[in-house]
């Protein structure tokens, strides 16, 4: 309580700043006209008259907002645009040093512009840019998918730079970096496991998602609590026009969003999703298969209370749910969810000063139970957060953009197992609470130094109570214009993660225990440094990126080699602490432009992990590095009624751990002297070192054929998906295993039954040809 109050006051100290010297101010919110909800990103340019090149200029912030600073007394021509919508033109005077309030309203338009791309400042090359993705609800539509359902991670594993560990996951593993390193927010709270089972499908509704934001690396002082990269979601608001809708059903999943204004000043949004695989296999007769299935919620408001006061309440909830068969005589249950609330306060104080105030919630847990006749077994993890958040952002002048802010987080996490011998004598057995403040301050000002050079500066002042940790996080990124159309770019960046995932690698149900730093434990900490060059070709048409990067990771933990999953026994004697590093090269060329778009992305990396240990303390590349990722994805527009969409993935095969020689032994106690006419004997196996042999690479191309048509005036799109359109045999896995077949006998050369020992592939997904449809109302 100690640090929130402190961080609280050197918040507010931060937040007196005067503003009595503030000259002409133009300031706004620039926001869609038909939805009402803000645009990230919009470019607000000032022209002198006769005069092509903007004068002052400034960019909307992920809330809408903008302020162009130092503005003289004189007429001029105000330019706003973005991407999707219409430009707004209007001139405008100003007559003395008064502030000018202009909220502006965009309206959308049709263009032939794939929606993703590397952010970038083409006037001024912002350095805020570097390694940042932005991603519109828009293009996820055009990409193929499983099943029809469109899924926001899977899209991202498509840039340079990211991979999945297996084709059963959907987490991110971003330059090296493990998924519980990237920090997850959707609506400004952290999403501790946004996957679902067998990572077919993100959490992320896409229907209810605005935009994303994700920054691969050495991110800005803003953002903090993990050590790898950020993911940054925002939800629909609702439009204020009228109510209406959109939906889509598939082979396995339906979702339907409604929208709309509650008030003049108020707008709703609420998002449903149920994947009903229990329901297909009841009603498909299947025996002895395992019930599963899941669900997720999102809900948004917005409430204007006065030009310069908004409240927001976003939440999200999400289950998974798996139950056994009904032949069998066990039962067991498991499921895990998410749980989300964020009740926001945005409030504007003058025209140079922005502010947003939270109050947030979360809380993630996994249960699994067992039970039949006698035996009674149930266990239960997770955390549980409540959060306070200030951030503001200061324009002192047309060179300086200060963001400032606190937060403390208050967590909760949890460890139990019940059980009994006896199903009607239940008692306890175990159960660890673990209480812990995070909390931080952080400033960052983001410098035009000149016309050529921009910088973004910052602090980040972390600390744990649990671990009794105290950090200051340097931030500095930079760029550089050579010219008008080559960017030269650069990052650097010092970050500390106190919760840590622990991961079962012999199971694929997430049964992972996050836990906190303590005094044996300590917090994970990252050096990422980042160089890069972003040019823009053929008339702007095409835009290509090149960047290199290098990440030092020290205090990783995994469970040792003979770990017991038993609860009640401390976690720390479990676990093992290491170090790892990963470095490499990525290149984005990119079309953007016409009725044919799409990217080429290549990466080289290297990712390496070393403990104590493991692997006789060597280093070892864990199960994601891969050396060579290439993705080839592109969009064709046929006419007004089909679009072809397309994505092949290639990348080097998985690092494994593989058994390399048998060996043949006698059981302890065995006397061959005993019985001279019996001898028998044991075997054993043995391996190569940790994850040192390549499974063989991976690749496949994915389909995406849509057709647009409109039924009682209302537009729809059917969508036919084939994954693994050319049916690759992809291995999961590679395994020994026994044939009884009929041999050559090599001493006698008489044909004999015997056990064949041979190597053997487990692949998972062949051509899968799938149907969604989806509509609007």
């Amino acid at each position: 309580m100690r640090v929130l109050l402190i961080c609280i006051a050197i918040f507010y100290l931060i937040f007196d700043i005067s503003i009595a010297s503030e000259t002409t101010i133009l300031n706004g919110k620039v926001s869609d006209k038909k939805s009402g909800e803000a645009i990230t990103g919009a470019t607000v340019a000032l022209y002198k008259p006769d005069s092509n090149t903007p004068f002052r200029g400034a960019y909307s912030n992920k809330f809408g907002f903008y302020s162009v600073q130092n503005i003289p007394v004189g007429k001029y021509f105000l330019k706003v645009s973005s991407i999707g919508f219409g430009q707004y033109q209007k001139s405008i005077e100003f007559i003395d040093s008064s502030s000018i309030r202009l909220d502006i309203e965009l309206n959308q338009k049709d263009i032939k512009t794939e929606e993703v791309e590397v952010t970038a400042d083409r006037e001024t090359g912002s350095a805020k840019t570097i390694s940042t993705v932005n991603v519109k609800p828009e293009f996820l539509m055009k990409m193929p998918s499983i099943g029809g359902e469109n899924d926001v991670f899977r899209a991202l594993q498509l840039l340079p730079g990211i991979s999945q560990s297996t084709e059963l996951s959907s987490g991110l593993y971003i330059r090296g970096g493990s998924p519980d390193q990237n920090l997850t927010l959707l609506d400004g709270v952290i999403v501790y496991n946004p996957s679902h089972l067998g990572g077919f499908l993100s959490t992320f509704n896409g229907d209810a998602i605005r935009d994303v934001r994700l920054i691969k690396g050495a991110f800005p002082a803003e953002y903090g609590g993990r050590i790898s990269s950020v993911i940054d979601l925002n939800m629909k608001e609702g439009t204020k026009e009228k109510i209406s809708g959109s939906g889509g059903v598939s082979l396995i999943a339906s979702r339907l969003l409604l929208e709309g204004p509650i008030t003049e000043d108020a707008t709703f949004m609420v998002s449903g999703r149920r994947m009903y695989l229990d329901i297909l296999t009841a009603l498909g007769g299947a025996e002895n298969t395992i019930g599963y299935y899941f669900y997720d919620l999102n809900a948004k408001t917005n409430i204007k209370i006065s030009e310069n006061d908004h409240i927001f309440f976003s939440g999200y909830f999400g289950r998974d749910v798996m139950s056994p068969p009904e032949e069998e005589d066990d039962d067991f249950s498991i499921d895990w969810g998410n749980k989300t609330a964020n009740l926001r306060w945005m409030h504007i104080v003058s025209p140079s000063l922005f502010t947003n105030f939270s109050l947030i919630y979360t809380d993630y847990n996994f249960i699994s139970g067992f039970k039949d006749s006698r035996d009674f077994f149930e266990t239960n993890s997770g955390i549980e957060d409540i959060m306070l958040k200030a951030n503001a952002e200061y324009f002192p002048d047309e060179s300086h953009i200060l963001k400032f802010g606190a937060e403390a987080t208050y967590h909760r996490f949890l460890s139990e197992v019940n059980s009994s011998e006896n199903i009607n004598d239940f008692i306890e057995i175990k159960e660890t609470r673990i209480n812990s403040l995070e909390a931080a301050i952080f400033a960052q000002d983001e410098w035009k130094i000149s016309d050529r050079l921009n910088t973004n500066m910052g602090l980040r002042l972390y600390y744990f109570q649990e671990a009794d940790y105290l950090s200051l996080e340097p931030r500095l990124s930079a760029s550089y214009a050579l010219n008008g159309d080559v960017f030269l770019k650069a990052s650097l960046a010092y970050a500390n993660q106190c919760v840590h995932l622990l991961t079962r690698n012999d199971i694929n149900l997430p049964t992972d225990l996050w836990f906190p730093s303590n005094d044996k434990v300590k917090p994970s900490q990252s050096w990422q440094g980042v160089l890069g060059i972003e040019t823009m070709l053929f008339d702007e048409e095409y835009l290509l990126t090149a960047e290199i990067y290098y990440k030092d990771m020290q205090n990783l933990y995994e469970y040792k080699d003979d770990a017991e999953f038993t609860f009640g026994i401390p976690v720390e004697s479990q676990f093992t602490g290491g170090q790892g590093v990963a470095y490499g090269f990525e290149l984005f060329f990119h079309k953007q432009v016409g009725s044919f778009t799409g990217w080429l992305g290549y990466t080289l990396a290297w990712t390496k992990r070393q403990f104590d240990e493991l692997n006789e303390s060597k280093w070892f590349y864990p199960r994601y590095d891969r050396r060579h990722d290439i993705s080839l994805t592109f969009n064709y527009r046929l006419g007004e009624s089909w679009e072809l969409g397309a994505a092949w993935v290639y990348g080097t095969g998985q690092a494994f751990t593989m058994p390399s020689a048998a060996f043949m032994f006698d059981p302890v106690g065995f006397d061959d002297d005993s019985d001279p006419h019996y001898y028998w004997s044991s075997e054993g196996t043995l391996y190569t070192d940790r994850n040192a042999f390549r499974l063989p690479a991976y690749h496949r191309l994915d389909l995406n054929f849509m057709y647009n048509y409109k039924w009682f005036g209302l537009p729809f799109t059917l969508s036919i998906n084939i994954y693994n359109a050319y049916n690759n045999r992809n291995p999961f896995t590679w395994y020994i295993d026994y044939d009884y077949e009929e041999v050559e006998d090599p001493d006698t050369g008489i044909l004999v039954w015997k056990d064949v020992k041979k190597l053997k592939q487990l692949t998972l997904f062949p051509i899968i040809p799938t149907l969604g449809l989806s509509f609007k109302f």
